[in-house]
């Protein structure tokens, strides 16, 4: 499971992010596609997200 840093970080630059709730912050947590149970992106873009970040 994502730690909730790494979930804020990719949620901040996901090009497919879809607030929940336009209050939220912006995180994977708070994303129509995060899915609670598996704890992971519906869309199967989350690792590959997570390691583009790292590219500097």
């Amino acid at each position: 499971m994502p730690s909730l840093m790494q979930m804020r970080q990719v949620g901040q630059t996901c090009s497919a992010y879809d607030a929940e709730d336009e209050a939220a912050e912006r995180s994977c947590e708070s994303c129509l596609h995060w899915q609670g149970e598996s704890e992971d992106c519906e869309l199967d873009i989350f690792w590959e997200q997570l390691t583009n970040l790292d590219q500097t």
